[in-house]
């Protein structure tokens, strides 16, 4: 029986949607290409990484067809509808070319259901069930969370995340409030087990398994992979479980069928050979790098791999991709759109979007089918992404809203040309005369102590445009 989205881990609201149509021609990728393999037609294809739009399921930047699929959320079976933007999906089935597919399973498991225990403005981190969860320009938030940042979030709050695992928590790819009565669940490999005190580590979470139903599974040891799901919290950082089940992290890939997996860098022996995500990869002399070089490969580094799986289950990399810083975070009306190249011009910059854009509606339309051919001149959309050079960046995330009161125009990018009383942001000139300024943490700063520290650092300018110049209210500094 298909779960209803009451009973869903993720607080879904009145419809977080979102679109991405299956672009093809030219348009601005982060990626610069995508080869997940040798790909023959109806050849076998496992692909792990974000969900980033519906109709079919795109994920990761390929459309796969799933009518006859078997979707599971956490275990339970599940239906299209369920399933967010942002969500961590393993899809099983064929491919047909790079990016277009036919789904047999999509499975979605969520990493860290818990309160908010501590929040660092400054690093963009929050603090779960012990674990640290980055949430970065690449995250996808539900509703209730505003801005779309670790300042949205609050103390106490009880959020579901799900992401790539890093060795101290999490880069989440999807964060949301948690229903009221979803249970604690933390996912990983187990380390530190103790059979005399009856804990475990996950991260940074402290596992009491001495109140698990049926006590902890008997093949598990350092180095499993489990999910700890219910109990309660009986200290910060430490979940008295309710049940512990062993899962693989990853499928066991065929020998010669496709495979590309976005994560983090989980494991690291040498250039050639690395987990991400629990998938064992070999890098050749053949293999091509994107948005980096080998030896710009090392622990907790996100990135996705392309390939095909040996007779031992390793994923010989074609490609690797190392995903860009994404600083970029553009709020305001749509100026202009041009439908041939994929692109839309907000506050004097222009964004490009493809099929790795993930598309959400927050406007009082909730399009669940929302993407490029909806948008329209005056929409006040959010964009963030990576910058592309110039007054021009690439759109991971186009959000649409209703307009703000007062509608500010926002900027956000790494600082250059700084010289009071201005400096630029993407391209785009801000003036920042008679502005405030702050830190990272929100105590103010005087023009002159921000001006002197500016330089190449992340800086988020909100006010009015004014021509091809934003004249600035506020200025922060971001990193």
């Amino acid at each position: 029986m298909a779960r209803s989205l009451g009973s869903s881990p993720w607080l879904s609201g009145a419809g977080i949607v979102a679109l991405a149509l299956l672009l093809s021609g030219s348009y601005c990728s982060w990626r610069g290409y995508y080869v997940p393999g040798s790909l023959q037609g109806g050849s076998t294809q496992t692909t792990i990484g974000p969900v980033g739009a519906f109709a079919s399921v795109f994920v990761d930047g390929t459309e796969f067809a799933d009518s006859g699929a078997t979707i599971t959320i956490d275990g339970v079976a599940a239906s299209e509808s369920e399933l967010l933007v942002g969500q961590v999906a393993t899809v099983g089935g064929a491919q047909s070319s790079a990016t277009v597919g036919s789904a047999s399973t999509l499975a979605v498991t969520t990493k860290l259901v818990g309160p908010v225990e501590a929040i660092d403005l400054a690093a963009g981190t929050v603090t779960v069930l012990g674990q640290t969860v980055a949430i970065t320009g690449d995250t996808s938030v539900g509703p209730g969370i505003a801005p779309t940042d670790v300042g949205g979030l609050g103390v106490g709050e009880l959020v579901a995340v799900d992401g790539y695992r890093t060795t101290a928590g999490l880069i989440a790819s999807r964060f949301d409030l948690a229903v009221a009565n979803r249970a604690f669940q933390v996912a990983g490999p187990v380390a530190n087990l103790d059979g005399a005190a009856l804990t475990f580590t996950i991260a940074g979470s402290t596992i009491d398994y001495s109140a698990a139903s049926g006590g902890l599974p008997a093949q598990i040891s350092d180095g499993s992979y489990v999910v700890v799901s219910g109990g309660t919290v009986t200290a910060p950082g430490t979940l008295r479980a309710a049940l512990i089940s062993a899962q693989a992290e990853v499928p066991t890939g065929s020998n010669g069928a496709g495979g590309s997996v976005h994560g983090t860098v989980t494991r690291y022996g040498s250039a050639t050979d690395f987990d991400v995500g629990g998938q064992t990869v070999a890098t050749s002399a053949t293999t091509t790098y994107a948005g980096g070089v080998s030896t710009d490969v090392g622990p907790d580094v996100e990135l996705e791999v392309g390939g095909s799986y040996d007779a031992n289950g390793v994923l010989d990399a074609t490609t690797v991709t190392l995903v860009p810083a994404t600083n970029v975070r553009v709020a305001g009306p749509v100026a202009a759109i041009d439908a041939a190249g994929l692109t839309l011009t907000v506050n004097g910059v222009t964004l490009g979007t493809g099929a790795e854009t993930r598309w959400d509606d927050r406007s009082a339309a909730q399009l669940r089918t929302f993407g490029f051919a909806n948008l329209q001149i005056g929409d006040w959309v959010i964009v963030r992404g990576a910058a592309a050079g110039g007054a021009s960046a690439s759109g991971r995330v186009v959000e649409r809203w209703p307009a703000p009161s007062p509608a500010l125009a926002e900027l956000q990018d790494v600082a250059s040309a700084v010289a009071s009383p201005q400096f630029t942001l993407t391209g785009v000139t801000v003036a920042a005369v008679g502005a405030t300024f702050t830190d990272v943490n929100g105590a103010s700063l005087t023009p002159a102590q921000f001006f002197g520290q500016a330089a190449g650092r992340v800086v988020r300018a909100r006010g009015t445009m004014s021509g091809a110049t934003l004249v600035a209210t506020t200025v922060a500094l971001r990193d």
